[in-house]
């Protein structure tokens, strides 16, 4: 009995800090730095907490607490390794979330800062508590919890401009959770009698082949944080946020809990055994991620707005890592899980690195980036690390995930797979190498008069880099030290896919 107890306290006690760190930001209305070590030390002890029940897990330990609401229908948590694979991903990217963001509020004169990051933490919590579901009920009440909690920081500063981004995000995610999501949740406690996470799924036993079909599509569509194309509009909408919000959404929250939430579904509702049957003579599930793949690359390369090169570049990413998962092999689910793992860090570095630039040059245009490298050395330093891990090149985190599913593909004999990843990582060079060219090409005048007066200000050679609140740096060397040693980060993550059935 003790040794049941200390577990399941160990996991209330997480849950109450990220609770706590609610409440962190209203000890004082203006940022202090009270409040920024008050926040990252909560964030902190959270992640010991996780690494802790991590350990407790890999030595064998489980947790299950349930709550009845009504009939069937629970709020459910439990331990599991692709959950806690996604946890321990968040409680690490809180803490540079929060050493980020507290200070760029103050840089950039952002009000109502306090309303701000509860907001944030609420949408970490939502995370975890989806994280952590055990059932499709619990993940679904969460997941647009989550829709609400960032719609609130998209937002946050007002303007019509704003107002009609968060619209269609809000019209996107809800109509396709409302009309798809929970429909599918539904059809499944209807039949079943339950919705719960199972190794090996269990919908062969109650489904036709048919039906089967129909309702995985329904979870693909309905989940639209994964943003598949046609229903990935809310992404590139939400841009006109701030670049901790862009963060937030892209790297750290909800695209990601898009990704978990159909992998987990996959895993535990489906069976990869029983979907691997149904599609093994074509496996048409592929054409969704590379349409998207293709459709997205297309808009990137077209644009020249920094927040809309990255929204694009996002949607490709979440889609390789779906063409991964969509081989549906134990092998190509643990290259997808990779994927989103080393994306997460290498975007966060992208959007906290143009955050930098945009709190001291106020531009949003790629051709503004014009001589940056002279005067943020260790930013521009730090956005070329994430491009690169990005389009997939050597030894950084995005070329370890792209190599583990060329390999799956390659098992499968799944050439389109190949093709389109390599295909993917050329196009991800075109549109990412156009921030790095004007990063480092040197700054020369010309006709254009706010061209000039920047060009003038580059050549003072005067580090401006140094304005900016240390806390921002060294959140960025924290995850650009994940995208350069992802190598020795991914064995430990390796430990949980033994557990993944």
């Amino acid at each position: 009995m003790t040794s049941n107890i200390a577990p399941v306290f160990l996991l209330f006690s997480t849950l109450l800090l990220a609770i706590l760190n609610l409440l962190a930001p209203f000890i004082s209305k203006e940022p202090s730095k009270i409040r920024s070590f008050l926040l990252i030390m909560l964030s902190s002890f959270f992640f010991i907490n996780v690494l802790i029940i991590d350990w407790l897990f890999l030595s064998g330990i489980r947790i299950n607490l349930s709550l009845a609401v009504f009939n069937n229908y629970h709020i459910g948590l439990y331990l599991e390794p692709l959950g806690l694979i996604f946890l321990t991903l968040l409680s690490s990217l809180a803490i540079c979330a929060l050493l980020y963001t507290d200070k760029y509020l103050a840089i950039n004169s952002i009000k109502q800062s306090s309303r701000f990051l509860f907001f944030l933490n609420l949408s970490v919590l939502a995370a975890i508590f989806i994280s952590l579901s055990s059932n499709l009920f619990t993940m679904f009440i969460f997941y647009e919890i989550l829709t609400l909690s960032t719609a609130c920081l998209i937002g946050h500063s007002g303007g019509d401009k704003v107002k009609a981004g968060l619209y269609r995000y809000l019209k996107i995610l809800m109509i396709s959770g409302m009309l798809l999501f929970l429909p599918a949740i539904l059809i499944i406690y209807a039949k079943v009698n339950h919705g719960d996470f199972l190794s090996q799924g269990y919908i062969a036993n109650y489904f036709s082949k048919n039906q089967t079909i129909l309702l995985l599509l329904m979870f693909i569509f309905g989940i639209a944080k994964a943003a598949l194309y046609p229903l990935h509009q809310w992404l590139p909408a939400a841009m006109v946020a701030n670049y901790p919000v862009s963060a937030l959404l892209h790297a750290v929250v909800v695209v990601k809990t898009g990704l978990f939430c159909i992998y987990k579904i996959l895993l535990y509702i489906f069976g990869l055994k029983y979907l691997h049957s149904i599609f093994i003579e074509f496996n048409w599930l592929l054409f969704l991620p590379t349409i998207t793949i293709l459709y997205s690359s297309y808009k990137a390369i077209q644009s020249n707005n920094i927040k809309k090169i990255l929204a694009y570049s996002t949607i490709c990413q979440l889609s390789i890592a779906l063409l991964s998962a969509f081989i549906l092999t134990p092998k190509s689910m643990a290259a997808a899980i990779l994927h989103l793992i080393s994306h997460s860090f290498s975007k966060i570095c992208l959007f906290y690195g143009m955050g930098n630039i945009y709190s001291l040059l106020k531009t949003n245009q790629v051709e503004n980036l014009l001589g940056v490298s002279k005067i943020m050395p260790k930013t521009s330093f730090i956005i070329l690390i994430s491009s690169l891990s990005l389009i997939g090149v050597p030894p950084f985190g995005g070329f370890i995930s792209k190599f583990y599913i060329m390999l799956a593909a390659a098992e499968q004999n799944q050439i389109l797979v190949m093709i389109i990843l390599i295909l993917s990582s050329i196009l991800s060079a075109l549109y990412l190498i156009k921030f790095l060219i004007f990063i480092y090409k040197p700054a020369v005048e010309n006709n254009d008069v706010v061209r000039s007066k920047m060009v003038k200000q580059l050549n003072k050679v005067n580090i401006i880099e140094n304005k900016l609140p240390f806390s921002m740096l060294v959140s960025l060397i924290i995850c650009s030290l994940a995208v350069i040693l992802f190598g020795f980060i991914q064995p430990f993550i390796n430990q949980f896919f033994v557990f993944i059935g």
